[in-house]
């Protein structure tokens, strides 16, 4: 059994951000309206000469300047700014730590050209690589180095990977550890920079482009390539491995379809572009707004490439921007704004801290099950394409292929219907989860406020409390902003579920291919038990994750008081601890909820029930971690107190039931035998919620 060691230190960063101005092209005739100064000033002139100097006195130019940590003018090229904002950081991708570097700009502002290069003018994924595999070289230690390289790229909203010939759509999935995976994504094991550049080559190879008017090999698509370090000690008995990670993205670039000349496929392309850069825009101004204004919403979930960013922006990673420009005058609102969303990028702060990898019992126990799923629609995928061959040996005829087409469309369709539910439910928790932080500060702010004007202390404290007591109201209203959007998406995405339901149902009352149709709906319930039991794993391991966290800060504090692991082992020995044994356990009942770690985002289930009996003074109640447990009394009332917001599942199918705040438990009678049940009363019912919900508790589960 393992001993417990005091963990690897965290230490919070902000984000770097660099700028690299590219030269004029040939076809460009405009003025260059780029200055940089100093190696960290960028000054962008008016673009208009016709302003008279009047104006200019009287501010009325556009005249921007700004400041970054690094700033590089034309006649830099891409060793320059590896060397400067880079090099330090990938070194520490060899000692465990993670790293993103991704370029950010308009089209045609030489991103692709930033991060791939050419073979005069290498670019930072080349120059990446080979400092990784130079470091691995000279380490001195008996160490065991694996490298393993992963190439990717969302087009249209879909992942597919570029390491594959004829990939096909990938799903992501969340770990609580590993952050943000990608199902399916294939991972190949490297021994040298340049088999890497080999994949990296084909990769490119692979991806979508286009010829437009601002770009003649313009990326439509954006690419993550991934290279994982692992480290493990030769000729040790321990299970830990220590793991770093460099993510290296190449952005589409943002565009307007009257630069670009763009029509037909090229639209609906720079369509879905702009609007995965401009979720990816939001994320960056909500984050940079945190940092200044408290918790504000972050939607990360509005797109595949946020999602896929979500470390890299917030979480553990080391994240450096290359925001890309170019200097011509035509180009200057492109320029701005590439500008403001990188300034408002230094403001985001990320924490650092080497990944120790190690073995978890109930994480394999799940995997086994998710495989096994997995396994039996993969069967069921594969008696669908027999089937169809089996079809297509014979005389084709017109039915029978509309009929095959027909069952494509639905299974894919049920497929993305599963998913959007599942990610629409996670972005609403999310949600309610930062709001339900924002009104605890707001509760704060108002006894503070009481106070002040009770004893009619300092007006400049009480002018600040109200200051940030608006800010917190905003933020709330900005959220449940989001929140109305999110569930009228759910409402849709229910309506559509039961449309395909009806579909398919149909299909068979009609005399449809009864075996197709048979195959589709286990297709299609795998699915969802599938998606659900990923769902269900990632929220246990993210309290199991929370305990581990709550174990740090316990080292933490016992290492500050100077004792060593030597004298705690004593101290426990002399009363009858076995400190190998320490461990956070769950509490059971609401009589030792206050065990629960208080961790920084309180990540506890919502909801505990356990099963009803089904004999007579042996009721199964629910109820809240953080309720007093006098609420729970049969006489009590919940008249004015606010609870946490739930969700809730019955077991018998999968629909999900929001519970607003106004929570009560009354007993209900069922003949020999009195239980409680949860009522909800919405306080401002739509016509679907007119009748009050009844859900018994030993048919409910939580869902977080």
């Amino acid at each position: 059994m393992p001993s417990i060691r005091a963990p690897a230190s965290r230490k919070a960063t902000t984000l770097t951000v660099a700028v690299k101005c590219r030269p004029l092209s040939e076809r460009e005739r405009g003025r260059d309206i780029v200055r940089v100064h100093n190696d960290k000033e960028v000054l962008v002139l008016d673009p208009d000469l016709s302003k008279d100097y009047l104006e200019r006195i009287q501010n009325r130019t556009k005249e921007r300047r700004y400041t970054f940590d690094y700033a590089f003018g034309p006649n830099s090229i891409n060793s320059d700014v590896y060397k400067r904002s880079i090099c330090s950081t990938i070194g520490g991708v060899v000692q465990g730590l993670n790293a993103t570097v991704f370029a950010y700009g308009s089209t045609g502002s030489s991103k692709t050209y930033t991060m791939v290069g050419t073979k005069d003018d290498p670019g930072l994924m080349v120059l990446s690589l080979n400092t990784i595999f130079n470091l691995i070289e000279k380490d001195n230690t008996s160490d065991n180095f694996e490298v393993t390289c992963s190439y990717l790229e969302v087009y249209n909203e879909v992942i597919y990977d570029l390491l594959e010939k004829s990939s096909g759509h990938l799903e992501l999935r969340e770990d609580p550890e590993q952050g943000i995976i990608v199902s399916g994504l294939r991972s190949i094991k490297v021994n040298s920079a340049d088999k890497i550049l080999e994949l990296l080559n084909m990769g490119n190879s692979r991806r979508k482009t286009e010829n437009t008017e601002v770009n003649q090999t313009s990326s439509r698509s954006h690419a993550v390539l991934e290279i994982s370090v692992k480290r493990k000690q030769r000729k040790k008995y321990s299970n830990q491995v220590i793991k770093g990670k460099l993510a290296l993205v190449d952005l589409a670039g943002s565009e307007r379809a009257s630069e670009t000349n763009s029509g037909g496929q090229k639209l609906r392309d720079g369509a879905n572009i702009n609007r995965s850069l401009l979720a990816l825009a939001n994320c960056i101004n909500a984050l940079g707004k945190q940092q200044k204004k408290g918790l504000a919403y972050v939607p990360y979930r509005n797109s595949k490439l946020t999602r896929i960013l979500k470390d890299g922006l917030s979480g553990n990673s080391q994240t450096i921007m290359i925001a890309t420009i170019s200097p011509a005058d035509n180009q200057y609102h492109h320029t701005v704004n590439t500008l403001k969303y990188a300034d408002r990028a230094k403001e985001i702060r990320t924490h650092i801290q080497k990944n120790i990898g190690t073995i978890n019992a109930h994480i394999s126990d799940y995997q086994k099950m998710i495989d096994n799923l997995q396994s039996e629609v993969s069967l069921l995928r594969k008696e669908l394409s027999e089937k169809e061959s089996q079809l297509n040996a014979k005389p084709a005829e017109k039915a029978v292929d509309d009929e095959i087409s027909w069952l494509n469309a639905m299974s894919q369709e049920t497929s993305e219907n599963v998913q959007e539910r599942i990610n629409l439910q996670k972005a609403v928790i999310e949600l309610e989860e930062t709001n339900l932080r924002n009104r605890k500060e707001l509760q704060h702010l108002d006894d503070a406020i009481a106070k002040q004007q009770a004893t009619e202390n300092d007006g400049a404290i009480f002018q600040a409390l109200q200051e940030r007591r608006q800010v917190i109201l905003d933020n709330i209203r900005d959220n449940d902003e989001f929140g109305f959007n999110y569930q009228k998406e759910i409402e849709a995405n229910e309506k559509r579920r039961c449309q395909l339901q009806d579909m398919i149902d149909e299909a068979f009352s009609n005399n449809g291919n009864k075996t197709y149709l048979g195959i589709l709906s286990q297709y299609r319930l795998l699915g969802i038990a599938n998606a659900e039991l990923q769902f269900e794993m990632a929220m246990r391991d993210q309290f199991i994750y929370s305990q581990r966290e709550a174990q740090r800060n316990l080292w933490d504090l016992v290492m500050s008081l100077g004792l060593n692991e030597k004298q705690i082992v004593e101290l426990g020995a002399k009363k009858g601890i076995a400190v190998e044994d320490l461990a956070l356990t769950t509490p059971a009942g609401p009589s030792n909820r206050m065990s629960l770690p208080n961790l920084e985002y309180n990540r506890h289930p919502p909801l505990h029930c356990s099963s009803y009996n089904g004999q007579s003074g042996g009721p199964s109640p629910c109820f809240f971690p953080e309720v007093p447990r006098e609420l729970y009394s049969r006489s009590s009332t919940l008249d004015d107190r606010k609870l946490p917001l739930a969700f809730f599942r019955e077991e018998h199918h999968s629909s999900y039931y929001y519970i607003s705040n106004g929570f009560g438990l009354f007993p209900i009678d069922q003949g020999a035998n009195t239980v409680n049940s949860l009522y909800a009363f919405p306080k401002s019912p739509t016509p679907v919620q007119q009748n009050v919900s009844k859900i018994h508790p030993s048919r409910v589960t939580y869902k977080f």
